[in-house]
């Protein structure tokens, strides 16, 4: 009984660490398209 709750603990502590990660790595992108979409805007009235 103690090896399946160590393992459900387990695998409730990856899939957190997977969400974190995942939640982290999507504002990191949402940063890098503001960025981009900035600089788009920057460069329009050149053209």
């Amino acid at each position: 009984m103690i090896f399946l709750t160590a393992v459900l603990v387990l695998l409730w502590l990856l899939v957190g660490g997977y969400l974190i990660y995942m939640l982290t790595r999507q504002r990191a992108l949402e940063r890098e398209l503001q960025s981009l979409q900035e600089r788009l805007k920057e460069e329009e009235p050149r053209e």
